[in-house]
C-alpha cells in the first residue's frame, strides 16, 4: 500500500480535499452495482457539498475512474487477468486504501474476472484464516496483513530503528508526532485517542505510522489488530485512497475546498475522455423521466436543463450540440408534453387557451351590405381591374394584416435579425401583432406554437407566444398600453436567439398609419352607427375621405377603416377602383361627391368576382 510520507513534497489544503472527494466518490461506486453518472454518483455520496460539477471535475481528473457508455466506473475492474489472483485482490485493496466488505471485493473481482459474485463470495473469507496474507479488521471484512505493523522481527532486541526499519517506515512520518501521541495518550483502548491524536497533527498520518506511534507508547501485549480494529471501526477517523487517515475535523476543513474544485478547468482533460463518448440514445425509461421532469414543473423546462440532469451532459461536453438535437427531438415526438422552439417545453394542456385562435376582433366580416335602394354596394375586382398603383399597395406588408395577407413562401433560411415593425389600432386593444409583418423567418417556423422572451430597454423580459397557424403573436398587451399613441405606433424587434428578441421603441410613429386620439374616437363612434345601420363598406370610405378633402393614401385610407370595421385590402381597393365618386391626385385618393350619382363605373364589370 503507498503511504504518503513526509520526505515528499506535502500536499496543499487543495490537493488533500481533492483526495477526499476522490474518496468520497470511489466509495461510492464500490457500492454500486454498476456504472453510474456523475449526478448519480454525487446524489449516492448524500453530501449536500458534492454536487454533479465535483463530480465531473474529481471523475475526469482522477486516474481511479474510467468512462463507459456515458457513465463512470472503478478503473481496478479492469485490472490484468493475467496477472495472479493475489496481485489483483491486493491491487484491489490497496487502491481503496481502507478494508473492504467480502460483498464489495467479491464484487470488484467479479467485475475483473468476469465471473458470479458468489464465486467470490465463498472464496474471500478462507483467505482472512491466521496466517494467511490476509485479516478481518472486522467481521465480514477482508484487508492486506501487509497494512499491519509487522513486531515478528527476526533480532533478539525489538527495538523502535528495527521496528521502523521491517515495517519501511520513514523517520518523518512518526518522529515529529511523539509529543501529540504521548499527549493525545494514543492507545488501542480508548477509540477517541486516535481521533485527538489526528485533529492535533492536522495532516494526514499512514495507519502503521499509527500502530507505531500506539505501540511505541506500549510495546507490551500491542496487537496490531486490534488497533487497527479500533482505528477501523470505533475511532471515527477517516480514511483516504492514499492509505492515510485523517480526523473528523480535517475532513471538515478539506470540504471547505469542494466549490473551488467544482469550478476547476478541466477542459483538456475531459476532451481526452470523451474521445471515446458516443452519441446520445434515449430509451424508454429516460422518455418518461424526461417527461416526468416536465410534467412536475410549474415553468418552461429547458432541454439543456433536462441534459444535464438526466444525462449529466454539460455545454463542455464533446457530443453537446448533438446531444441536445437528439433530446429535442425525441421529446417533440411525445404527445405528453409540448414542444415550443428551441429548447422549450411544457406541458401538454398547459398553454393559454386563447393562442388557438384568432381574436373576434381581428376577424373580418363576412358579410352582404345594401345601399339604401337595396342593390349590393361593396365589389370585389381582380387585380387586373384596380387602378392608379393599387395592385402594388394591395401588396405592401403593411397593408396586410391577420385573414388578409399573401401566401407565405418558404422561410428565409438567412433571416435579418432586425425588424420594424408598426402597431395597428386593434392590434393594440388586444396585445397581439400579425405575422405578416415580420420577414419569413425572423421567428422559426416550427414549431406551430413558439414560447418567446420579449426583452425591453430597461431590462424587464415577458413572454409572448407565436402562432405560425393562426399567424399571431400574442401577450403584448400590457406593453401595449404603456405606448401612447393608438395606432401607428413603430418599435424594433432585435433577435438575440431563436427564443429572445429586444424590443426598442423611441416615440417614432408611421405617419400613414398614425391616428390621433381624437379622430379615433370619432372612427369608433362611426363604426358603431355603422353597425347599428348596416352600412356598406362603400359608405364608410365615403363617410372617411369626406373627412379628408385633401385625399388620402392607400394605407392611410385602409387604417382608418379598420378602425370602424375590419376590412380586407383587396375590398378597399376594389372600392376605389369600381366608383366614378373615388379618383387619384398626387398618390392620394379623393372623394368627389358630385359624381356620387355616377355610381358604379360599368368598365370594371369584366373583372368583378363573382
Amino acid at each position: 500500500m503507498t503511504t504518503a510520507t513526509l520526505t515528499m513534497e506535502p500536499m496543499t489544503e487543495s490537493q488533500l480535499a481533492s483526495l477526499y472527494a476522490e474518496t468520497l466518490l470511489y466509495q461510492c461506486l464500490v457500492q454500486a452495482d454498476e456504472p453510474l453518472k456523475p449526478s448519480e454518483i454525487a446524489k449516492a455520496v448524500g453530501r449536500a457539498d458534492v454536487d454533479m460539477r465535483l463530480a465531473r471535475v474529481v471523475l475526469v481528473t482522477s486516474a481511479h475512474f474510467t468512462p463507459l457508455d456515458r457513465r463512470w466506473t472503478l478503473w481496478n475492474r479492469y485490472l490484468d487477468t493475467t496477472n495472479t489472483f493475489d496481485h489483483n485482490l491486493k491491487r484491489t485493496l490497496n487502491t481503496f486504501g481502507q478494508p473492504l466488505r467480502i460483498s464489495e471485493a467479491a464484487h470488484e473481482l467479479a467485475a475483473v474476472y468476469n465471473r458470479p459474485t458468489e464465486t467470490f463470495e465463498e472464496m474471500l473469507p478462507r483467505f482472512t484464516e491466521p496466517e494467511g496474507s490476509y485479516f478481518a479488521p472486522a467481521k465480514g471484512y477482508i484487508a492486506p496483513r501487509g497494512w499491519l505493523l509487522n513486531l515478528d522481527l527476526p533480532y533478539s532486541y525489538s527495538g523502535e530503528v528495527e521496528v521502523l526499519y521491517e515495517n519501511f517506515i520513514d523517520d518523518e512520518e512518526v518522529y515529529p508526532y511523539f509529543d501529540a501521541a504521548d499527549k493525545a495518550e494514543l492507545s488501542t483502548e480508548d477509540p477517541d485517542s486516535i481521533t485527538r491524536f489526528l485533529a492535533a497533527v492536522n495532516v494526514p498520518v499512514g495507519a502503521k505510522a499509527l500502530q507505531f506511534l500506539a505501540w511505541r507508547r506500549n510495546p507490551e501485549g500491542f496487537s496490531p489488530e486490534a488497533f487497527y480494529h479500533t482505528l477501523f471501526m470505533k475511532s471515527g477517523a477517516i480514511a483516504l485512497l492514499d492509505g492515510t487517515w485523517i480526523s473528523p475535523a480535517l475532513a471538515d476543513t478539506l470540504a471547505a475546498h469542494f466549490p473551488a474544485l467544482a469550478e476547476q478547468e478541466v477542459s483538456d482533460a475531459e476532451a481526452e475522455v470523451q474521445e471515446v463518448a458516443q452519441p446520445l440514445t434515449i430509451g424508454e425509461a429516460e422518455v418518461n423521466q424526461l417527461v416526468e421532469a416536465i410534467q412536475d414543473s410549474e415553468e418552461t423546462v429547458y432541454a439543456s436543463t433536462l441534459l444535464e440532469d438526466v444525462f449529466d451532459v454539460t455545454p463542455d461536453y464533446s457530443t453537446y450540440q448533438e446531444d441536445l438535437k437528439t433530446l429535442i427531438s425525441t421529446l417533440a415526438q411525445d404527445d405528453r408534453v409540448v414542444w415550443l422552439g428551441a429548447e422549450r417545453f411544457r406541458p401538454q394542456g398547459t398553454l393559454p387557451a386563447y393562442i388557438y385562435s384568432v381574436p373576434a376582433l381581428l376577424e373580418i366580416p363576412d358579410a352582404r351590405y345594401l345601399d339604401a335602394e337595396g342593390n349590393e354596394a361593396d365589389f370585389l375586382l381582380e387585380l387586373e381591374g384596380y387602378d392608379g398603383g393599387l395592385e402594388r399597395d394591395v401588396l405592401a406588408p403593411l397593408a396586410q394584416d391577420v385573414l388578409d395577407e399573401e401566401p407565405t413562401g418558404e422561410a428565409d433560411s438567412n433571416p435579418p435579425s432586425n425588424a420594424r415593425t408598426i402597431i395597428k389600432y386593434h392590434h393594440k386593444q388586444i396585445g397581439t401583432l400579425p405575422l405578416c409583418q415580420f420577414p419569413s423567418g425572423f421567428f422559426p417556423t416550427a414549431p406551430s406554437i413558439l414560447e418567446v422572451e420579449f426583452i425591453l430597454q430597461g431590462g424587464q423580459k415577458f413572454p409572448v407566444w407565436v402562432n405560425n397557424e393562426t399567424r399571431l403573436i400574442y401577450g403584448l398587451y400590457d406593453w401595449f398600453q404603456s405606448i401612447p399613441i393608438d395606432s401607428g405606433a413603430v418599435f424594433t424587434i432585435e433577435r438575440q436567439a431563436p427564443d429572445k428578441y429586444v424590443l426598442s421603441y423611441n416615440d417614432e410613429s408611421e405617419p400613414n398609419m398614425f391616428i390621433s386620439r381624437n379622430r379615433v374616437n370619432e372612427l369608433i363612434a362611426l363604426g358603431q352607427r355603422a353597425e347599428d345601420e348596416q352600412l356598406p363598406t362603400f359608405d364608410i370610405v365615403r363617410e372617411i375621405m369626406e373627412h379628408s378633402r385633401k385625399g388620402l393614401e392607400f394605407l392611410t385610407l385602409h387604417t382608418e377603416v379598420n378602425v370602424v370595421r375590419r376590412t380586407n385590402r383587396q375590398l378597399l381597393a376594389s372600392l376605389l377602383s369600381s366608383y366614378h365618386c373615388f379618383f387619384q391626385r398626387g398618390g392620394a385618393w379623393v372623394y368627389d361627391s358630385k359624381k356620387l350619382s355616377q355610381g358604379f363605373n360599368k368598365s370594371k364589370r369584366k373583372y368583378l368576382l363573382r
